[in-house]
């Protein structure tokens, strides 16, 4: 959630504090009702962007900070960089919200240059919005469960009595989902993949005879290169969840594992946010 600031102090530090990643701060009044619905729906973005900092300023406590900032109508967001306020509009859409972030992460990773993810240009990696503690892995070993896939480090996702696995994957908010990314061990790592979009009911016998979304097969050449593959786009185009079918590996062992996965692509504005949306002029104070 966003941290409600409480002195002009505190305001300076997340200045500084903005030379390091992006830094969105919501000018707000205890008397205004769209605040509350702002305040709302930056709660949800503050989980979906961890990297990014949220903080609040009641304009009436830190009012010299306010009329520093020529805060005139509230809601206002002030989205900061180097010190600097970079983007501002008064109340707004969840999308206009969502639209400011993404363009001021792109800033960050390469001045004036496309997004990308993964080599993947003009969409970036969603992977964040993955709802972790919705998700689960049919036959993991519980030793190597499947919230290791989704950050990059050493652990691995792996079966268990067999070679199969079925990943339900689901996501806080609906995507457009371009591409996979797919890291494992080379002795180990996935081959035959059939993917279902917006299906959390798929088992084992399922995942074999029901016709899939799309189905790849992986080589070693792919992971090679990178693990990406490009999905049929048309086809995952307002996606909130995944089952992901592993039927075998490359080497034909017992044991599947997965080092990292990622989804790129795009996300989109699935909440019903129009009680953000005013006039040019917002809620005057």
């Amino acid at each position: 959630m966003a941290v409600d600031l409480q002195s002009k102090e505190q305001f300076v530090e997340i200045l500084r504090e903005s030379s390091e990643k992006l830094v969105v701060v919501d000018f707000y009044s205890q008397t205004c009702p769209p605040c509350r619905v702002m305040d709302q729906a930056l709660t949800e973005l503050a989980r979906q962007y961890p990297t990014v900092g949220f903080y609040k300023v009641d304009i009436h406590r830190l009012t010299e900070v306010a009329a520093q900032c020529r805060i005139t109508a509230t809601p206002t967001l002030q989205f900061y960089r180097n010190g600097r306020s970079v983007n501002e509009f008064r109340g707004g859409s969840r999308k206009a919200i969502v639209d400011a972030i993404e363009a001021g992460l792109s800033a960050d990773s390469g001045s004036g240059e496309a997004r990308s993810a993964f080599g993947v240009v003009g969409h970036s990696d969603v992977t964040r919005l993955v709802h972790k503690t919705q998700s689960e892995c049919l036959n993991q070993d519980d030793d190597h469960p499947l919230e290791n896939v989704f950050s990059e480090g050493d652990s691995v996702l792996a079966s268990d009595v067999d070679e199969q696995m079925v990943l339900h994957v689901a996501f806080s908010q609906a995507i457009k989902l371009h591409s996979i990314m797919l890291k494992a061990p080379a002795d180990r790592a996935p081959k035959t993949i059939r993917i279902f979009a917006n299906r959390t009911d798929i088992g084992f016998d399922d995942a074999e005879s029901t016709p899939a979304t799309q189905e790849i097969e992986m080589t070693e050449a792919m992971y090679e290169s990178g693990g990406v593959v490009n999905l049929r786009y048309v086809r995952f185009q307002n996606v909130d969840s995944l089952s992901i079918f592993v039927a075998d590996n490359l080497a034909g062992d017992d044991v599947t594992a997965i080092s990292q996965i990622a989804f790129i692509g795009t996300p989109l504005d699935s909440a019903n946010m129009s009680g953000i949306s005013k006039s040019e002029d917002g809620h005057a104070h």
